[in-house]
């Protein structure tokens, strides 16, 4: 069986190279309020509130820095976890669909936590790392499940 909707493997180093530099720009942004100046958006007296009353939630001011640092993060997580291995057969395609399938367990577990135990702005928080914490959830067990199955292989070789 092979699976058709898979980056091409070099694309894990790609989405390596955007992941950690946007997830580090993410965390800047969201807890420290930093924000790149040229990423300013600003409703000055040349653009009245009336024209402006639909555009982004009637938005007067806002810094995209969290906003492209999350799509940044976002894509070089899916390059990540939809990549080809250098060898794709049975054995991969089994274990990564496993790994997809536990990861959204888990996930789901932990929103439904979420629901219960979290309120207000701290429910938002939670809701902000659901974005990403399925494709965390699943590269960590994917890449744990490739390591274990290798090193197991390799004892058995010797």
């Amino acid at each position: 069986m092979e699976m058709k909707f898979l980056f091409p493997h070099r694309y894990r180093l790609i989405g390596w190279i955007l992941a950690l530099p946007s997830a580090a720009l993410a965390i800047l942004a969201f807890y420290h309020d930093f924000g790149f100046p040229f990423l300013y958006y600003t409703s000055g007296p040349w653009n009245p509130g009336f024209q402006d009353a639909y555009f982004l939630f009637n938005l007067t001011y806002h810094n995209f820095t969290g906003d492209i640092a999350l799509i940044l993060l976002m894509v070089g997580l899916l390059m990540v976890a939809f990549s080809r291995e250098r060898v794709e057969d049975e054995r991969t395609i089994r274990l990564r669909l496993e790994s997809l399938l536990w990861a959204f367990y888990v996930n789901s577990a932990l929103v439904l936590l979420a629901i219960i135990l979290c309120y207000g702005t701290m429910f938002l928080a939670v809701m902000v790392y659901n974005m990403v914490s399925t494709l965390v959830i699943f590269i960590g067990r994917y890449h744990w499940v490739m390591f274990s199955e290798r090193q197991h292989l390799k004892s058995e070789a010797v």
